[in-house]
């Protein structure tokens, strides 16, 4: 039976938007059921789910862009207008001007083709009766209005010249370009840098004070609405479940559902120290990696870019070393070093006191050793082939080859080891949720036993409840199997209760170091201040920083 609940606006009076009783269906199977909502001028909603909840499909249905096939019964009255009722050509109408939407992924939001400037003015034309100068002098205040002035942020550049937070904070000026009343954020911070998210975050805070614009942010972790929202609607399997203030529902939560949320926001999973008198496993020693940079003329000399700077580190069997810092920090290129994909420009890299060359000179025998994670499942896997056949792919390497019954063994092993069933195995990938998509690179590392795993933003786009899962299955392996981590995040409050040792990377080089508990309780240098103080906080939990 499906539970309705009502977040009542700070003002009843200006209510802008008002949801009763909607349901949405398809092939007579419920997607959302019996939703009541509503939300006034200046208000911030918060829409806290995990994926399958609904609550994308909450906000594709205001916005009217549900796909064909769906049916929907109810109201959704925006400035007294039944928005289910209304025609495609009044919908396209109400899309940008009125009613925008700010989507997850920044550059599937963009055009690629089209410089940030020519963007954003299409916007305004598309709905005001203006001149070309007067739609780009709109589009200059209003990218200024974002953090973006001209003077820095030429109207003639293109996305990919922009880092993560600047595309998002594009698509935000195309969003707010005509002064919409509602605004719907669709995780719109989920794969940013800490600093990055509180910019983002501060923004679109001080868009709702300046502009009285009402906001929905819609998003699986509470640490990021906390702070920001006024009300916190919480769904499951298409319901409201619960709703009220953050710090009311950490106190009083009433549905097992919302406890869980919490328990699993929290939750440090068990783990065994590794010994400190092991040799390493790994063992980096001033390592510096270069990029080429275009010459000016055919006659000029080549000149570099040192991404990587004099980096030295160990990892011992069984033990998991955090590296945290913010995008262009280097990360990736050191990286892609340790796996043989990046040139070393100095330095040396010892992986169980074998020295590791580049590329195809990585033996069989050094990559049974190590696997990895990456941050993005979907464009690591290859989409014209089926799971079963992504995840023993790694197989190839062992020194002994498994037969085809011995093949599916450990397939279905390592696909139940992530939470996923063994039907899953005969699906393509598109076939997942993100999600259920980053277990699969998981279930793919596992499958060998590796003695060492580098896991490049493995858990940043699960869902609170699925990151635990996962958390405590690396924890487990690393005991049983003692299994090292290399693990690479944005994410600190997560870096803190998964790792012994961590690292701050700035500009190439390690600016700090040390147990991680000594790192985060006191830091000594002013960057990992200011990562630790741009991190989400969770209402009185001083275990998460």
């Amino acid at each position: 039976m499906s539970t309705s609940v009502k977040a009542v606006s700070k003002d009843t009076v200006q209510t802008l938007l008002e949801i009763n009783q909607l349901n949405v269906s398809i092939n007579e199977k419920p997607i959302l059921n019996n939703i009541e909502l509503s939300l006034g001028k200046g208000d911030v909603l918060g829409i806290i789910g995990e994926s399958g909840s609904g609550k994308s499909m909450l906000a594709l249905s205001i916005m009217g862009l549900l796909p064909d096939g769906f049916d929907t019964a109810g109201e959704i009255n925006f400035n007294q207008q039944n928005l289910l009722q209304a025609t495609e050509e009044s919908l396209c109408k109400l899309r940008g001007s009125d009613i925008s939407m700010v989507f997850q992924e920044p550059m599937t939001a963009l055009n690629p083709v089209l410089s940030i400037g020519r963007q954003v003015t299409e916007c305004v034309k598309l709905h005001r009766n203006v001149s070309n100068k007067q739609a780009t002098d709109i589009a200059e205040q209003t990218l200024e209005k974002v953090g973006l002035p001209i003077s820095q942020y030429p109207l003639s550049r293109y996305p990919h010249e922009l880092s993560g937070g600047q595309r998002q904070r594009v698509v935000i000026a195309m969003a707010i370009a005509l002064q919409p009343a509602l605004l719907i954020a669709d995780e719109p911070t989920t794969a940013l840098d800490v600093t990055t998210q509180a910019g983002i975050l501060d923004l679109l805070k001080k868009l709702v004070a300046d502009e009285q614009l009402a906001l929905i942010l819609i998003s699986h972790d509470l640490a990021v609405v906390n702070g920001i929202a006024d009300h916190i609607v919480i769904m499951r399997d298409g319901d409201v479940v619960e709703r009220g203030d953050l710090k009311q529902l950490f106190k009083h939560s009433q549905h097992p559902y919302t406890r869980q949320l919490i328990e699993a926001s929290r939750h440090v999973p068990e783990r065994v120290e590794a010994a400190t008198t092991a040799p390493p496993l790994l063992d980096v020693e001033n390592l510096s990696c270069d990029y080429r940079i275009s010459r000016k003329h055919w006659w000029s000399k080549p000149e570099y870019f040192r991404a990587v700077k004099s980096v030295s580190l160990s990892i011992k069997r069984g033990e998991s070393v955090g590296l945290v810092g913010e995008s262009g920090c280097g990360k990736s290129t050191l990286t892609r070093a340790l796996l043989g994909l990046m040139p070393i420009a100095e330095g040396q890299i010892h992986l169980h006191g074998e020295q590791l060359g580049e590329g195809a000179s990585l033996s069989h025998a050094v990559r049974r050793k190590m696997q990895v994670v990456f941050q993005d499942p979907y464009g690591s896997f290859n989409p014209r082939h089926k799971v079963r056949r992504l995840v023993v792919e790694p197989l190839h390497v062992l020194e002994h080859a498994l037969s085809e019954q011995e093949q599916t063994v450990a397939l279905n092993d390592a696909l139940i080891s992530v939470g996923l069933e063994v039907a899953d195995a005969d699906k393509y990938i598109h076939e997942f949720s993100g999600g259920q998509r980053q277990r699969i690179a998981i279930a793919r590392a596992l499958i060998i036993k590796p003695a060492l795993i580098i896991l490049d933003e493995a858990v940043s786009a699960l869902d609170v409840s699925v990151r635990a899962q996962i958390l405590d299955l690396l924890s487990a392996l690393a005991a049983s199997h003692h299994i090292a981590y290399l693990f690479i995040s944005h994410d600190l409050s997560v870096v803190r209760r998964v790792t012994d040792r961590v690292l701050v990377m700035q500009k190439g080089e390690i600016v700090e170091r040390g147990q991680t508990e000594a790192v985060f309780n006191n830091p000594t240098h002013p960057y990992t201040q200011e990562l630790l103080a741009a991190t989400p906080t969770l209402p009185d939990e001083e275990s998460v920083i």
